[in-house]
């Protein structure tokens, strides 16, 4: 077996971490091989990973689950039409690097999984293919309501040389970056001081919905309340995918455009103030309102009218297009990342500009690292140990109070900053929609 340059421990921090009761009922257990199985799988990841093809980095997702476990979620049909399709290969192949870099290009990390199973000997085997679709990775970035998930299975993915993500299924477990072991914290634009500096904003936009559509807004959970959280992920998604690095300014709405502090921190070279993404967002909100509003009242109805029912379909109508526009709204945000500098927007989703220069050069030299999303558990690090794009992000957050920054790299990293009493605190890896595979 080849030496590591991994940490060794990663086995028992792993089995600290692993869950393997059933997350919902009708899956199995999904226990952790035993370690020198778990350590000839993890080797054969971690060394294709260095790997190329055509002269492109791979990228994969590996699963390992037996041939005869199930790769569907419980349910009642033929098994041709089952959401997850598990093909075989003829001829298994022994699961060695070059193996796994052979069949990387024809498994697209994003809905296929490659399959590996323990056979007689302790030998590994690849014995074939599971496709997902797409459903999932659309669902993860807020495109679509539902999705089939990943198998429950042991899952390593990897996205850059040296890199390792350990999962369960779609949920991450460990990283292994840079010699180091990393341990997502939740999302924090949904808990923690993150997601309380967006809360206000979350809830203006609510009634601002309600007022629009002239439905009150209801007592049950429609989703509505997360629907501005979600297109703020989306945008740290879309970005993410441009592989070009970029950061985005968060500053709360009361913040002019010409705002004395917000000059004396940044210098924005292309101003483009435009509430197009907010008031996408806030139709699509006012549409729902409606449409769900018009559903119920139907559901309680014995008889329903033919133009009642033209009504219903007009409206499901009008909110996917009303989506198709958020989402058009967000992808133009993350395309402004594009040109060097950081873009500058409200936590109500008004655009200020793009391209800007952060002005402020002095004060903390040390940042906290994060590892959980409420912030409490953190260490000192000096801002010497990072780049540019992430200094300058950590030096707004720090003189313009509150604001929040999410730094993006070029591999597709996602960090978030914010000033926290008199610390600047720094999430370095957070999970991002419902699944970070591959985000």
């Amino acid at each position: 077996m080849a030496t590591r340059t991994y940490p060794r421990n990663v086995y028992t921090i792993l089995q600290r971490q692993w869950k393997a009761d059933p997350l919902s009922e009708g899956w199995p257990r999904v226990d952790l091989p035993e370690r020198r199985v778990f350590e000839e799988f993890l080797d054969v990841c971690y060394h294709a990973s260095f790997m190329t093809e055509e002269g492109r980095p791979i990228v994969f997702r590996v699963a390992f689950i037996s041939s005869d476990a199930p790769v569907s979620p419980p349910r009642q049909g033929p098994a041709e039409l089952e959401p997850v399709m598990r093909y075989l290969l003829s001829q298994p192949v022994p699961f060695t690097d070059g193996e796994l870099r052979r069949l990387s290009p024809v498994a697209d990390p994003r809905r296929v999984l490659i399959a590996v199973e323990q056979v007689e000997g302790n030998r590994l085997q690849i014995y074939g293919l599971i496709d997902v679709g797409m459903a999932l990775w659309e669902m993860a970035r807020h495109e679509r309501v539902m999705g089939t998930s990943s198998p429950e299975a042991l899952v390593v993915s990897s996205t850059r040389p040296g890199e390792l993500i350990i999962s369960r299924a779609d949920h991450p477990v460990l990283r292994l970056r840079g010699g180091k072991i990393e341990t997502p914290a939740e999302r924090v634009v949904f808990r923690g001081p993150v997601a309380r500096f967006f809360v206000n904003a979350s809830e203006e936009l609510i009634e601002e919905a309600c007022e629009r559509s002239g439905v009150p807004r209801p007592e049950r959970d429609d989703g509505l309340k997360f629907a501005h959280i979600e297109f703020i992920e989306s945008i740290l998604l879309y970005t993410a995918e441009l592989h070009h690095g970029g950061a985005l300014l968060f500053v709360p709405e009361n913040t002019r455009d010409d705002d004395l502090r917000l000059l004396d921190a940044v210098s924005i070279k292309y101003r483009l103030p435009s509430t197009r993404p907010r008031d996408a967002l806030l139709t699509a909100m006012a549409v729902r309102l409606e449409h769900n509003a018009t559903a119920d009242r139907l559901q309680e109805r014995s008889r329903i009218r033919p133009e009642e029912l033209e009504e219903l379909a007009a409206l499901d109508w009008n909110q996917r297009n009303y989506q198709d526009s958020t989402r058009d709204a967000a992808r133009f945000i993350a395309s402004l990342t594009a040109v060097d500098g950081a873009v500058v927007l409200t936590d109500k989703l008004r655009i200020i500009g793009f391209g800007a220069e952060v002005r402020v050069s002095s004060g903390t030299d040390t940042i906290h690292v994060v590892t959980d999303a409420e912030g409490i558990d953190r260490s000192a690090a000096p801002f010497t140990g990072y780049g540019t794009r992430h200094r300058s992000s950590f030096r707004f957050v720090e003189g313009m109070t509150p604001s929040v920054a999410f730094i993006l790299s070029q591999d597709g990293g996602i960090k978030s900053a914010m000033k926290v009493d008199d610390r600047v605190l720094m999430w370095p890896y957070f999970e991002v929609g419902y699944t970070t595979a591959l985000s």
